[in-house]
């Protein structure tokens, strides 16, 4: 897919230089960043132009921080399909983020299967006899089905009750199925959303429904990762607990505001709310020291005369200071470009890196959507938007000569040919309306000796795109 985009790099009077910095108790610590690259400084004269802009949130250290208390929920799915090694390893996470905590936290655990028993009710870990916790927790059973809905109340209902306004309020949801009943599950983890609760979903082995659990964690402001191996669980829960140690700003939402004769058509993978004006917004969740953010916002700008100076876009980024209670804070950036009637002076202005990571973005996006479409039962479309996306990121990686882009391209050949197995049957040939392609390097739609396998693999490194993970 060409963008049509070049280079313009926007930058923050608000970006702070140098290393760690050391600010009194009320002061803004300057540590959370926002920067931008707008895909081109110029526009075709005379002609609509598709504009694509990559915002940066960014962080820096800061020295002698110290993090808020954690209020922190841990919510672990106990039924039959946990029997064995998946039960013992969740156990023994448990245990270690036990461990993990600091005096001052909260810890509540709460086990489903098919009912929601609350094994330990939200405890200040200070004073509190802490061999008895263990023992409630190594009191974890494999047995029954999937109450999450069930799971997911309980835990938020423990949040809730000692809710810490200045602190870490989060639930981490720990699932390897699919819930008896999915009716209350997006909305409890919107609800936590609004309430300022992030939950942090991890969908451990190849039987858990992924598209549902990364909806509960981007509606909820939170984190979704895939969990191949029970074994990986407790370096997944210390992975969390040392991001929370390191948190700088919570609540993290970024409003965008179109120029005149500039519309928003989207801003890839990301849930947006719609507001007045064609304006938008998007909620980020929080961010920790040495985390970043990628948003890739899509724009559609009006035709202009050519020298005519083009008001793109206002990107303004609110969030909760997290370390010396500074309260609400914000930044801000702008975006604005030139119309010209020289071909040459948009070709020369293309900024290949936003290119790039506008690709990578929407072909992760495209993934995912790809993976709901096909669980909601329309196999055949979900093919087919693969197969046209694959085309759109192969012919790109090749202009560009991007190995990971050209990676993601494969993935999608191979993802396609897996995901006749959500409905249950073999893989079959191309359906009428789907496009065939001759690739090179390309094997063709092979049925997939552990098509579950390759679907979540697939879902997961999509999701760490589109999180900023790598």
């Amino acid at each position: 897919m060409r963008y049509g985009i070049g280079l313009a790099w926007v930058a923050l009077t608000l970006v702070a230089c140098g290393g760690a910095t050391t600010v009194a108790e009320g002061e803004d610590p300057d540590v959370v960043l926002l920067s931008g690259e707008l895909g081109n400084a110029f526009l075709i004269a005379g002609e609509s132009s598709e504009v694509v802009t990559q915002l940066r949130v960014s962080t820096q250290a800061l020295a002698n921080a110290r993090r808020p208390p954690i209020n922190l929920a841990l919510v672990i799915d106990t039924s039959g399909s946990m029997d064995g090694d998946p039960i013992a390893d969740a156990r023994r996470a448990s245990l270690e983020l036990l461990d993990a905590l600091r005096p001052e936290d909260r810890l509540s655990v709460i086990a489903f299967h098919s009912e929601t028993e609350v094994l330990l009710e939200s405890t200040q870990l200070d004073g509190a006899d802490l061999g008895e916790l263990r023992t409630r927790i190594g009191r974890m059973e494999a047995r029954g089905t999937t109450d999450l809905s069930g799971g997911m109340q309980a835990g938020l209902e423990e949040l809730v009750r000692n809710f810490e306004p200045e602190g870490i309020n989060r639930l981490v949801l720990l699932s390897d199925g699919v819930p008896n009943d999915a009716a209350q599950v997006l909305p409890l983890a919107q609800a936590a959303g609004e309430r300022g609760i992030r939950i942090t979903a991890l969908g451990l082995g190849i039987d858990f429904d992924e598209t549902l659990l990364a909806n509960v964690a981007t509606q909820s402001g939170g984190r979704f990762h895939y969990v191949e191996e029970s074994s990986m669980v407790a370096g997944v829960f210390r992975d969390e607990v040392l991001r929370f140690e390191r948190l700088l700003a919570r609540n993290l939402t970024l409003e965008l505001s179109p120029g005149p004769g500039v519309r928003i058509d989207g801003v890839v993978g990301q849930q947006i709310t719609p507001l007045a004006n064609g304006h938008v917004q998007v909620a980020l969740g929080d961010i920790s020291e040495g985390e970043h953010r990628d948003v890739i916002v899509r724009m559609q700008a009006n035709a202009r005369r050519s020298g005519a100076a083009v008001e793109l876009l206002d990107a303004v980024l609110h969030f909760d200071d997290a370390i010396q209670n500074a309260g609400r804070l914000e930044r801000r950036a702008y975006f604005g470009a030139r119309a010209t009637s020289e071909p040459s002076e948009v070709e020369a202005g293309r900024n290949q890196d936003v290119e790039r990571a506008a690709a990578r973005m929407l072909a992760a996006a495209t993934t995912v959507q790809a993976i709901e479409v096909a669980r909601d039962g329309n196999i055949a479309a979900a093919r087919q938007v693969l197969a046209v996306a694959e085309a759109a990121a192969r012919a790109e990686a090749q202009a560009r000569q991007d190995v990971e882009l050209r990676a993601q391209a494969e993935q999608m050949r191979v993802l396609r040919s897996a995901l006749p197995s959500m409905g249950g049957s073999a893989a079959p040939a191309a359906a009428p309306s789907e496009p065939s392609y001759d690739y090179e390097d390309s094997a063709g739609d092979e049925p997939m000796a552990q098509p579950a396998a390759v679907i979540r693999e697939a879902h997961g490194e999509a999701m760490m795109v589109i999180q900023s993970e790598r």
